[in-house]
């Protein structure tokens, strides 16, 4: 495989990296959204007489609204893994520790290796084609394996948010039916 072909698919995979962090950001924005949401059905449960709710009804709003707010915190949390990893390649993949150093193409590596400019010329000088193209095929190895990761993890969180949505509607509903029913 050429360090064309390998920068070629580098490439690619930093622009699916950078859309699937956009994607996770308008996840985040929707889930602020949902929040607001939430925010409104418990001050109107607060609010509203108990008469007008029943007694049973506000504890059955509570939980409904605290399902939904887990489920938007879990989306969150899903969310943000998305955005930045919490560890380094070589931590979050357990095989990652074997492989050779991605000098120059993976910065984790290079700035691990390399603590002053003079040795960061040096090993530039030094390195030929085919350590060129290994570094760039651990790379893109890596890139691979982390684009997939953030990927699973933006699906489990617009799983979460659409369970959240879907729940959060109900209880808005709900709240609604109650309200009118035992307002007539």
């Amino acid at each position: 495989m050429t360090l064309d072909l390998i920068k070629w698919h580098l490439d690619r995979y930093d622009r699916l990296r950078a859309s699937t962090a956009t994607r996770a950001s308008v996840v985040l924005s929707a889930g602020a959204i949902l929040s607001a949401g939430n925010a409104v059905i418990l001050s109107q449960i607060l609010n509203v007489p108990r008469e007008r709710l029943g007694p049973e009804a506000a504890p059955v709003f509570g939980i409904g609204l605290l399902a939904s707010v887990s489920l938007v915190v879990l989306s969150v949390v899903h969310a943000s893994g998305v955005l930045v990893a919490l560890k380094g390649s070589r931590d979050l993949f357990p095989d990652a520790g074997t492989m050779p150093t991605g000098l120059f193409f993976n910065g984790s590596d290079t700035v691990a290796r390399l603590s002053t400019f003079q040795q960061f010329q040096a090993a530039m000088a030094a390195q030929d084609q085919a350590g060129r193209v290994e570094a760039a095929q651990v790379e893109l190895w890596i890139v691979i394996r982390q684009h997939r990761r953030r990927y699973r993890r933006l699906r489990a969180s617009v799983r979460a948010l659409r369970w959240a949505a879907i729940v959060f509607l109900a209880a808005l509903t709900g709240l609604v039916i109650t309200v009118l029913l035992n307002a007539l």
